[in-house]
């Protein structure tokens, strides 16, 4: 028995991904669905019981896909500089080959804006342990008292607007598939260096 195909609950999970990407929550079918996983709609609900279900464990799964390595290396040993790189590596590169994700998170929000608070709590994520904790390290090792919530939005913003607004970026500068991928493997390494300067210019305007 080849135990490396995908069971029948994987195989349901796999194709609501794909109808909810597309179609988001009130435009999916659960017939659609069924027939994307190759089974009959009865098996459907057999295993989730109802669309409500299903959309919240595809979205649980985008959100904890997203949440998880944010949480191992910002609670991890090593320096800020060093998360930071490590952060930006890991998000850049993990975006730019499920370029779904943000935009499917965000208009997950929007149409059940009640799901995001229930996952946190599920997943034991804690937003606020998480500024603290750069609050802390920034002052101890960069001596800056500089507001995390900023620090962390922008990190977010330079990983994710450049995947969200592909489209837009490849019709201003006609760049090619091939052109972006590229493009992304430079902002793997350029955008640390970009935000440690600015932090370091920081430091700089500070001191003065």
């Amino acid at each position: 028995m080849d135990n490396s195909l995908p069971s029948t609950e994987e195989r349901i999970l796999e194709a609501a991904k794909k109808v909810f990407h597309t179609r988001g929550f009130e435009g999916a079918r659960m017939q659609e669905i069924a027939n994307e996983a190759g089974v009959n709609k009865a098996l459907v609900h057999y295993y989730f019981r109802n669309k409500e279900n299903l959309f919240k464990a595809v979205f649980e799964d985008a959100f904890r896909r997203v949440v998880a390595k944010v949480k191992e290396i910002f609670v991890s040993d090593l320096t800020f500089p060093e998360k930071i790189e490590t952060f930006l590596k890991y998000y850049i590169s993990y975006l730019s080959q499920n370029s779904y994700l943000p935009l499917f998170i965000i208009n997950s929000m929007y149409e059940k804006p009640g799901q995001l608070k229930e996952i946190l709590d599920k997943i034991d994520f804690s937003p606020e342990t998480l500024l603290v904790g750069i609050r802390e390290q920034v002052r101890d090792e960069l001596h800056l008292d500089i507001d995390p919530f900023h620090v962390y939005i922008n990190i977010l913003s330079l990983c994710i607007f450049p995947v969200v607004a592909r489209p837009l970026i490849q019709t201003i500068f006609s760049y090619s598939n091939e052109q972006m991928t590229r493009f992304y493997e430079e902002r793997t390494t350029e955008t640390p260096v970009f935000i440690l300067n600015a932090l370091k210019g920081y430091e700089n305007n500070s001191a003065k």
